[in-house]
Formats: structure tokens, sequence, C-alpha cells
């Protein structure tokens, strides 16, 4: 189960400041993500990073709060984008869309932080993370000065 904040906001500048002071950076890669839907309210990921693919799949729950709880699978390599689809159609999901964004990482103790920059769709940043319960819910609330100044409300 993953239980993640995600904010899109209007600056990274001082989410960076925090971030980089209290976790450990990790990585900054290019994805391309191509996103697949079905109708049992999953959907599935092909990402393009670092010359590799991978898929993984999550439930299907768009909601305008900031932290959303829902099942999610371990991320596999596979070993080409035709053999994905294949097995995505095989499964019944179809092609909804693409995205393309760098992605920043930093940890710490019982938490990941995802930084995205995204070139497209369009150009939005994103600040989430995910771990612990009660360790995200500190972060969230100790980040609510930044939101109020940044966040943006979809």
């Amino acid at each position: 189960m993953e239980y993640e904040y995600s904010y899109v906001v209007s600056d990274l500048t001082e989410y960076l400041n925090y971030i980089a002071t209290n976790y450990s950076f990790q990585e900054k890669t290019f994805e391309q993500r191509d996103i697949y839907r079905n109708k049992n309210h999953t959907i599935a990921r092909i990402t393009h990073k670092k010359n590799k693919l991978f898929l993984d799949f999550k439930e299907d729950k768009l909601e305008k709060k900031d932290c959303i709880e829902r099942k999610e699978s371990k991320v596999i390599q596979i070993d080409s984008l035709e053999n994905g689809e294949d097995i995505l159609a095989f499964l019944g999901y179809s092609k909804d869309n693409s995205m393309k964004r760098v992605r920043s990482i930093y940890q710490g103790e019982g938490i990941t932080f995802e930084v995205d920059e995204y070139e497209e769709p369009k150009q939005t940043y994103v600040i989430s993370f995910e771990g612990k319960k009660e360790i995200c819910d500190k972060v969230h609330k100790e980040l609510e000065s930044l939101n109020k100044k940044y966040k943006i409300e979809e």
C-alpha cells in the first residue's frame, strides 16, 4: 500500500532548500512514462529511464486531496516496449497518455521525496513524498507554510 502526499506547485526553490537540508539526494533522471488504463480501475505504466524499460501497476485513484492511499505493484524491468504493450493489451489495457519529466529523488528514514519537473504534457512542478504514515503526516505539517505560498489548487 502506498501512502503519498503530492502537491502541484508554482515554484520549487524553497521546497528544494527544505528537502536538500533534511534528506539525502539519491538521483536525478529524465523519464518518459506511458500510461495505460483498463476497466478494472487500475493503471499500468511503462517508464523509459536510463535506456531501460520498467513496468508497474497501481490503483487508478485520482483525488483532489493532498494525501492518497492506494495499492501499487513492484516495478519489473521489461526487455522491449513491444513486449510490454503486448502483455498490457492481453490484460485489457489501452494507452491513455504520455509524459516527460526530470525526477529528483531524496530519501530519509521512512520517507522518499520525488521532485518532478514536467516538460509534457504541460510544464509543471510536482512535489511528492511517500513512506511511513506518521513521518509523512509530520512532513506535510512542516510544509504547510510553503504550500500556502506555492501550492496550486487544481
